[in-house]
């Protein structure tokens, strides 16, 4: 019974392929541009009728299959962006951030003479002492170009130092990581809404970083905070960044606590430079 069951099932198959084949045929030999008669009309109709049918699915799956690999290219590229997203909400939330600190900072010390007072002139290394690497570079520019004795110094990264001494057209810096105890620069440590100042001690040769005394709250202070200029003194305007808190330590008689800052300048390289003029102001 099952033999003659599936001989069954193959005839049937057989003769609808076999009528399919004809109907597509005979279709294909209606194309001409003439008047179809009715029973021409009726094969053609039913034919195009058996095509729609059996094409459907296949129609249907091919259009999920294209819908399933839009899909995942978008997937693909939405991952490959989803870090750029990232790390743009990211420097927008620390800009936003550094901006309300500039603003607080300057409430509160009542200082009107940020970085955003002055200009920007750009100089040159063009010579740098061995024996005193740390402690002065020479630049470009001298007082032909308006530079004057005290005018701070920076970088794309962060504070370099301040000048010191000026000819015709050069100019010598004393870096912020000078040997000179005198070179005390006042500081703020920011974290959060708190703000805590200190003065620049001394600079590690062995360690590369900064070390600052004077805090007078070291539990407020956290490893990552940013350190910048404070504004008082009046030689450096506030907020010009000079590097992280990277450790809390005591001094030798375990008594001061003692900030240590890991600059975010590299000192060791730097060619380019850019002098703060001091803007003019226009009078009435």
């Amino acid at each position: 019974m099952k033999k003659r069951n599936i001989k069954t099932k193959h005839i049937l198959i057989m003769i609808i392929i076999l009528i399919i084949i004809i109907l597509a045929i005979f279709s294909f030999t209606l194309k001409e541009d003439r008047q179809l008669n009715k029973f021409e009309s009726l094969i053609k109709d039913t034919v195009t009728s058996i095509q729609k049918v059996v094409s459907y699915p296949f129609n249907w799956i091919f259009n999920k299959i294209d819908d399933y690999k839009e899909l995942t290219d978008i997937r693909e590229k939405y991952q490959e962006l989803l870090p750029e997203v990232d790390r743009i909400d990211s420097l927008m939330t620390e800009n936003i951030e550094l901006r309300k600190q500039l603003e607080t900072m300057k409430e509160e010390l009542d200082i009107d003479y940020t970085i955003n007072g002055y200009d920007f002139l750009n100089a040159t290394v063009i010579s740098r002492n061995v024996s005193y690497w740390y402690n002065t570079i020479t630049i470009d520019k001298g007082s032909y170009n308006g530079v004057e004795v005290d005018m701070v110094v920076v970088n794309s990264d962060g504070l370099i130092g301040k000048v010191v001494s000026t000819t015709t057209f050069t100019s010598d810096v004393k870096l912020l990581t000078t040997s000179d105890t005198n070179n005390k620069i006042s500081v703020a440590i920011s974290n959060g809404n708190k703000k805590l100042y200190g003065l620049i001690k001394d600079y590690n040769y062995k360690s590369n970083y900064l070390e600052v005394e004077g805090i007078s709250n070291t539990e407020s202070v956290s490893v990552g905070d940013h350190v910048y200029t404070s504004g008082l003194g009046g030689v450096f305007p506030s907020g010009i960044l000079i590097g992280k808190v990277s450790e809390i330590t005591t001094d030798e008689y375990d008594l001061a606590k003692i900030i240590n800052v890991e600059l975010v300048a590299d000192f060791n390289n730097i060619n380019y430079v850019a002098i703060l003029k001091r803007k003019e102001l226009d009078k009435k």
